[in-house]
């Protein structure tokens, strides 16, 4: 199959390679099959590109990247909707923001995507019983010196 997309061009993929959402992105409820494409750093950093809208692709990234101890608690129903029987059998991923700012690029741990390659199936959970912040930034300058997980406290939606 080829899908045309803005970022990418023409991308090939098989029906093995789509991934089937059991829960949408918070805000893309029309929006459930994507495929996994490569980023520029291997597979820490990754696009989820929707294979029914070409200019939907989200950038996402492994939080253990930035915060080596990130760990999951969920529960069984998620668990069972993803196919799986442990946290470990699941790709963890979170949602990237990069505004013009570069001093605003952010990610959201506390609403991480959790995909079952195996099983084809991904959703995005929000971790209730967690101090993870919704607005982590990246920038070096905003974690300097403290590597605890800061949130945002100016958090706007539309950067």
């Amino acid at each position: 199959m080829q899908l045309e997309t803005s970022r990418f061009g023409t991308v090939e993929y098989g029906p093995n390679d789509v991934i089937t959402f059991t829960q949408p992105i918070l805000g893309f409820q029309e929006f459930r099959r994507f495929i996994l494409l490569p980023g520029p750093q291997g597979n820490a950093v990754r696009w989820l590109q929707s294979t029914d809208k070409g200019d939907l692709a989200f950038i996402i990234m492994d939080p253990r990247q930035i915060v080596p101890e990130y760990a999951l608690e969920l529960g069984a129903h998620e668990l069972t909707e993803l196919a799986v029987t442990k946290v470990e059998e699941l790709e963890v991923y979170t949602l990237v923001v990069v505004p013009h700012d570069s001093t605003q690029v952010r990610t959201n741990l506390r609403a991480p995507i959790l995909i079952s390659l195996k099983h084809r199936l991904a959703k995005q959970t929000i971790l209730e019983r967690s101090d993870y912040p919704i607005q982590f930034y990246l920038a070096p300058r905003a974690q300097q010196g403290d590597k605890t997980p800061k949130e945002a406290t100016h958090a706007r939606s539309d950067a």
